[in-house]
């Protein structure tokens, strides 16, 4: 018999011994199916107790003697089957919890040179598997233009490469950088306009500020993602 099956079910190793035990050989007092078990006597009252506790054995007196006997193992299927009954009512909030857990914020912090590469990579990286689009919020592309020439042409060379969808809102008059067909462009009054470019991808939010030094926050989370897509959309629909 695979008594791993048996131990799956709940029972530690002593625990499914002494409940066979019992199955093969009836009723029996805690002395002489310490004997069948071939375990110490303190190891089968510890199992026996917590066997009763489970709902596997139950007890009887005969005279003065305390005799144990184990239930039928197909209300063993029954209780299984109950307990699974059992976690599917509190399985939603369960997963709720868990999704809680997955939505945790973290916020990452750059300064320096190189963070337009760390940005542009990052998105990359993240999303090339699925696909995904990138959304750019109020960029005058010139200003990266300007000091990130290579970084960008690399940018738009895998974004064509991996099919990755972007949309891009800049201020009227400005020119978009990428020309190759995966960036759409919609143009919004100057007054808008916002130089520290928004970038929307997956459950992540990257903001980029110009400065000296440059700076680059990036925000994981999937709620305030999808704040700032929202937000996205709305200004979507009035650009040109």
């Amino acid at each position: 018999m695979n008594k791993e099956i048996l131990k799956q079910t709940g029972l530690t190793e002593y625990e499914a011994e002494v409940y066979l035990a019992l199955l093969a050989n009836g009723q029996l007092s805690a002395y002489e199916l310490a004997e069948k078990a071939g375990l110490y006597r303190q190891a089968t009252y510890d199992s026996l107790k917590r066997l009763m506790e489970k709902g596997f054995v139950s007890s009887v007196m005969e005279g003065k003697t305390k005799l144990f006997k184990p239930i039928d193992p197909k209300l063993i299927l029954e209780f299984l089957y109950e307990k699974t009954e059992n976690y599917k009512q509190i399985l939603p909030e369960l997963t709720k919890l868990n999704e809680a857990a997955k939505q945790q914020l973290s916020v990452e912090t750059y300064k320096g040179k190189n963070i337009l590469r760390i940005a542009l990579r990052d998105i990359i990286n993240l999303i090339k598997e699925k696909k995904g689009e990138v959304l750019c919020t109020a960029v005058d592309e010139s200003i990266p233009l300007q000091q990130y020439k290579t970084i960008c042409n690399q940018y738009e060379r895998d974004l064509l490469h991996y099919g990755i969808k972007e949309r891009v809102i800049i201020k009227e008059g400005a020119k978009g950088l990428f020309k190759k067909g995966t960036s759409k462009y919609r143009r919004i009054a100057e007054k808008f306009f916002n130089e520290n470019p928004i970038q929307i991808y997956g459950d992540n939010v990257q903001i980029l500020v110009w400065g000296n030094p440059d700076h680059l926050i990036i925000i994981r989370n999937k709620g305030v993602a999808e704040a700032y897509r929202k937000q996205f959309e709305l200004m979507w629909k009035i650009a040109k």
